[in-house]
């Protein structure tokens, strides 16, 4: 009985793989502002249409109030502006608004820097790491595949291979399955952080908007 259900908990995590590949792609190109907080949401809704007001009537204080209040009195408006009217949001308002607690300003654009962790801050980065790191999901989504297959092929045809004997173990797949999922799911979260902080690091950089690089 204890096999069968081995066997079930490998099928589950065989097909959450697949799902996770569906949810990078998902989160990549429709998904992003979800992961906003509500309170951003409506950030970004409202600086969003003041933004535009303001490039339209040259009226800014409505504008410049709401990024007061929203990113802070010390923030760059000129770099606001840039952030809240560009046609793709997850450009750069949405990874402003969810990573702007972790930024450092040193009163220079080019300065901005970005707190991990209490003890640890570096300078936003200047190469998109998103092609690398989803390319890792892709492929550890294939070896659970490859191992879903394998727990099934050994109950006929068992691996003689001495270092390959744990292959022959459903159990020990099972916790190999489950331990690539885990590191699957750490590095799209990675992924996604990663990718904000890149994001602004053009932004705050002036670099022009709509090159290849900054390609979603």
């Amino acid at each position: 009985m204890l096999i069968y259900i081995v066997f079930l908990i490998i099928f589950v995590g065989v097909t959450g793989a697949l799902y996770q590949v569906y949810e990078t792609h998902y989160n990549i190109n429709v998904g992003n502002d979800k992961k906003l907080s509500n309170a951003n949401k409506s950030r970004l809704k409202e600086l969003s249409a003041k933004a535009i007001t303001a490039t339209q009537t040259n009226a800014s204080s409505a504008f410049d109030h709401a990024v007061s209040n929203a990113l802070g009195p010390e923030f760059d408006r000129g770099v606001a502006l840039t952030a809240f009217t560009q046609a793709e949001e997850g450009s750069y308002a949405i990874p402003l608004l969810r990573r702007k607690a972790q930024l450092r300003f040193n009163g220079d654009n080019d300065a901005v820097t970005v707190r991990h962790l209490p003890f640890w801050q570096t300078q936003l980065p200047r190469i998109n790491s998103r092609a690398v790191l989803v390319a890792l999901v892709i492929v550890n989504c294939f070896l659970v595949q490859l191992l879903g297959a394998m727990s099934i092929y050994t109950l006929n045809y068992p691996v003689s291979l001495p270092w390959l004997a744990w292959l022959n173990e459903p159990l020990v797949v099972m916790l190999l399955i489950y331990a690539l999922l885990f590191i699957s799911f750490m590095i799209a979260k990675l992924d996604r952080y990663m990718h904000d902080l890149y994001q602004l690091g053009a932004l705050f950089r002036h670099e022009a908007v709509g090159e290849p690089e900054f390609n979603q």
